[in-house]
């Protein structure tokens, strides 16, 4: 409580807002906060220098979008009209963002799917026009970050050359695919559904040159990531939608404003096996090495290698 009026007292010096009151909403890599005036809620994020760089750039690109009248959270600009404010508050550097707060739930799964796939296509479009350079993102970020990781972690040498030679297979099956702007992290939490059925894009803190489609294998991914389930692609453990259903639909909705190539289609699997890769590494870079043990790396290696598997029959089509 005490620093929760310390920060108060902050922001009420940066921003010509009267803020009377602030509430946790989320940790993470990022800490998330719902802030109160007397006439309005506000949105706040409190960055940790490992991400200021990526932040910094995410702000510019919520700015454009902004600008060119796509659904993305408008920044609430400083005293100063600064975009975001640099303190040094909770031992360290931390950046803040300020935002409009926009009343909304995040989508049921399977909910709006068509919708949505228009919305993300639109997006992709939208950002063709950005001008700044966006970090690229290719082998190295996406499937070799974690072989480092591994080594550090004195894994089984045997099991990180299953990792390593599967990841060059993957990469020789996507490295082909058309380069473009990718949020990077678009999955359902991300977005969020107003009472009159109006989507917003959030959390622009990844972006980068890779691939567009890596932002439609997050959305339509219905795998469950920790349990491999041999027939988790076709039918979700609820029986309510799976990756195949949602992809289909999603697709429908995309194709009305962009099209993909035929390469691109059939790259969907690969790109979820990927997914394995980079998010294990991200989860580390975040949590630090500790957060993972030789259990969740050996059950990690059996989802591969099963999917895997899979692919390789012609099971997964």
């Amino acid at each position: 409580m005490k620093e929760d009026k310390k920060m108060l007292h902050i922001l009420n010096n940066l921003y010509n807002i009267n803020f009377t009151s602030m509430g946790l909403l989320r940790e993470g890599g990022c800490i998330s906060y719902r802030l109160s005036s007397d006439n309005a809620n506000y949105f706040m994020k409190v960055i940790p220098s490992a991400f200021m760089d990526t932040a910094k750039q995410s702000l510019s690109v919520i700015s454009f979008l902004t600008k060119n009248g796509f659904p993305s959270p408008r920044i609430i600009n400083t005293k100063e009209g600064l975009p975001y404010v640099e303190i040094d508050e909770f031992d360290k550097k931390t950046l803040i963002v300020l935002f409009e707060f926009i009343e909304g739930r995040e989508p049921n799964e399977g909910e709006d799917i068509e919708k949505i796939g228009e919305l993300v296509a639109q997006l992709h479009n939208t950002i063709q026009k950005y001008q700044e350079l966006l970090p690229e993102h290719g082998k190295e970020f996406l499937l070799t970050a974690i072989l480092r990781i591994l080594e550090q972690k004195n894994y089984d040498q045997s099991k990180i050359n299953m990792f390593r030679e599967y990841g060059n297979v993957l990469w020789e099956n996507v490295k082909n695919l058309p380069r473009g702007y990718s949020h990077g992290d678009l999955h359902r939490g991300n977005l969020l559904r107003t009472t009159t059925g109006k989507y917003y894009i959030l959390d622009f803190d990844t972006p980068s040159y890779a691939f567009p489609l890596y932002d439609i294998m997050i959305m339509c991914n219905s795998t469950d990531y920790f349990n491999f389930n041999e027939n988790g692609y076709e039918n979700s453990k609820n029986g309510y939608e799976n990756s195949k259903n949602t992809y289909e639909s999603f697709l429908k909705g995309y194709k009305k404003y962009r099209s993909l190539s035929e390469e691109e289609l059939n790259s969907f699997y690969d790109l979820i096996a990927v997914y394995h890769y980079q998010l294990q590494a991200t989860i580390v870079e975040i949590y630090g090495l500790n957060c993972i043990d030789v259990e969740f790396l050996d059950n990690q290696l059996n989802w591969l290698m099963k999917w895997r598997e899979q692919c390789s029959e012609g099971l997964i089509t």
